[in-house]
């Protein structure tokens, strides 16, 4: 993992420029080949929405944006949760920053699945801590760099378009794949903190509030991972997670 830089903030609170869930998406067979959800994944996503909905994450007072990855079982889960939120999910947006590492070479890939015993935790830790092969599957630094400027995207656009006159911030709900979630929970708590690679599992979400500083190249992200909590700076110039330091 990359150590982290150090940024100080000021203590005042900073406005806040949107809320994020991102999960990954639900249960999948992939036995089958690994497109639909299972039919307990559809209900679980349902609840989800509906979970939501009661949590007030979804209000009429905040624009709503809906992302998901090119794979149909994102979007399988964004429609259920949608649909268990009561939300329209006409407007949702799909992705290429959300997809899973592309697989260049799926008989080697599955070759080496095997060999590893076909679990998650066992082909997660050999991805993000093993060998890079390029000709089978994408590195795990360019998924990073994906996500990060995904995120540096989202911030540039709302930023742009943020009315101070108007005490309202979106909220968005975005499905990916495991790998690239892994990396933010990573790069914030370490690996180390949450156990072990089996994070995070089918349906688990990462809540991430962005603040707006007085930097416009440094955004205050507050991120909850299961009963972890931490506040962090993303450099939008660096595209990199850094510790707070306070003055």
């Amino acid at each position: 993992m990359e150590e982290f830089s150090k940024i100080e903030i000021n203590e005042t609170q900073p406005r806040l420029l949107f809320k994020v869930i991102l999960m990954r998406h639900e249960e999948t067979d992939y036995e089958a080949g690994g497109g639909h959800l299972t039919g307990g994944g559809v209900e679980k996503a349902v609840k989800t929405g509906e979970n939501l909905k009661k949590d007030k994450f979804f209000s009429d007072e905040n624009p709503i944006l809906l992302f998901h990855s090119p794979l149909l079982r994102t979007e399988e889960t964004l429609d259920a949760v949608a649909k268990g939120a009561r939300v329209p999910a006409e407007n949702k947006r799909k992705s290429t920053a959300m997809r899973g590492s592309k697989i260049a070479n799926l008989e080697a890939f599955l070759r080496r699945k095997k060999e590893l015993g076909s679990t998650q935790e066992a082909v997660a830790k050999d991805y993000h801590e093993g060998e890079s092969h390029p000709e089978i599957i994408e590195p795990p630094e360019k998924s990073k760099e994906r996500l990060y400027r995904a995120m540096e995207y989202l911030i540039r656009s709302i930023m742009k378009n943020v009315d101070e006159s108007k005490n309202t911030s979106p909220q968005i709900f975005a499905v990916s794949h495991f790998e690239i979630i892994t990396h933010l929970i990573d790069d914030v708590f370490g690996i180390e903190n949450i156990g072990k690679y089996d994070s995070p599992s089918f349906g688990e979400q990462v809540k991430i509030s962005a603040f707006q500083t007085e930097n416009r190249d440094e955004v205050l992200l507050d991120i909850e991972f299961r009963n972890l909590r931490k506040k962090v700076i993303f450099n939008r110039k660096t595209r990199m997670i850094g510790q707070i330091t306070k003055k």
